[in-house]
């Protein structure tokens, strides 16, 4: 790793600080995942049987171009004395993502209502992060493999629309 990706690291690191981000160098950069050692985020998924790990990668390049990658994985189950149930769900490229989750519930222990659970995320905030860091190092930002395979397959989408219904158009004018 060159000196200047090592410092973008260095800074990725000292932004996430205080956040539920932890940054973890890898050999293309470094993943910017959320921590889900942090306390907020341990007792919803022992509390409701749901995991969620959403991490950024970043790819960085040694002339100054960075990209990220939106990887969301989400496994959630339940479980009764009757029925066993999971769902795993998983997101690769640009991912835009909201939730928040609210619960309400009873003490055990001192038989009080009370918020179990006030949780929200948003998959831009860890972006965010990161693009801020590159500001102030002077890098520019460069679509990842992802998006540029999306642009490329919607391209080809409204093309063939256009053609279809241009045929369509103009068999209809002939008849």
């Amino acid at each position: 790793m060159s000196s200047s990706q090592q410092e973008f690291v260095d800074r990725a690191r000292a932004a996430a600080e205080g956040t539920p981000y932890a940054v973890a160098e890898r050999p293309y950069g470094f993943d910017l995942t959320v921590d889900l050692a942090d306390a907020r985020w341990l007792t919803i998924t022992r509390a409701h049987g749901l995991k969620r790990v959403f991490t950024h990668e970043v790819h960085l390049e040694d002339n100054g171009r960075y990209g990220i990658t939106d990887v969301d994985n989400t496994v959630s189950y339940s479980g009764g004395a009757a029925s066993l149930s999971a769902e795993r769900s998983f997101k690769r490229g640009r991912v835009m993502s909201y939730s928040r989750r609210v619960e309400f519930g009873l003490d055990a222990r001192t038989g009080q209502v009370g918020k179990v659970v006030d949780y929200s995320f948003r998959a831009g905030e860890g972006r965010e992060l990161v693009r801020r860091v590159a500001k102030e190092l002077g890098w520019t930002e460069k679509m990842n493999g992802e998006q540029l395979g999306a642009l490329w397959f919607a391209g080809i989408v409204v093309v063939l629309m256009v053609v279809a219904f241009g045929a369509v158009g103009i068999h209809a004018l002939l008849t």
